[in-house]
């Protein structure tokens, strides 16, 4: 029989301690439910068939009950890399913590990506990181075949998008 070292009980008891006070930060199981994540949802699509895929990513985020969804319709958008908020006289009275934009031009194969829009807040905590990697999962199942999700981690202009939309108040 093999007997352990008192160094050797030390560095685990050190890493039982460590671990024990890591997790008695991690938030309960029902922290996702108390507090939502405020989720604008900018629709730039024209056909019936792109809405209808908006239609069930708003059904699918409604259906989590980890979103406070809010959609917006525009028009205005001409391309991928055009704001469709730019513009908006109207602003949020608080700010998003998450904005979606779905572009123009998933149908005709023009536009390939649904920007996910955040700032820093949601990436600053386990609970923030599980719902924007749900979110994207999400827009990867019901754009399967046409776009798939890009956030400000896997896109430099996505970022860039972040820190506009954080000066305008469109993201806390």
């Amino acid at each position: 029989m093999m007997r352990m070292r008192p160094a050797g009980r030390v560095w685990i008891a050190v890493l039982a301690l460590v671990g024990l006070v890591g997790c008695a930060h991690l938030p309960a199981r029902g922290a996702l439910a108390a507090s939502p994540m405020a989720l604008l949802l900018v629709d730039a699509t024209k056909t019936f068939a792109s809405t209808a895929r908006v239609g069930a990513l708003a059904g699918a985020l409604r259906a989590t009950k980890a979103f406070d969804l809010t959609v917006r319709f525009t028009a205005d958008q001409e391309g991928l890399y055009e704001d469709p908020l730019f513009g908006a006289t109207e602003r949020p009275v608080d700010a998003y913590d998450v904005v979606v934009i779905i572009p123009r031009g998933l149908d005709d194969g023009t536009a390939d990506t649904v920007w996910i829009v955040t700032g820093i807040s949601p990436w600053a905590t386990l609970d923030g990181w599980g719902l924007v990697g749900l979110l994207s999962d999400l827009v990867d199942q019901v754009f399967a075949g046409s776009a798939g999700a890009v956030d400000p981690i896997e896109n430099l202009w996505v970022s860039f998008v972040a820190l506009v939309y954080q000066a305008e108040g469109w993201l806390g």
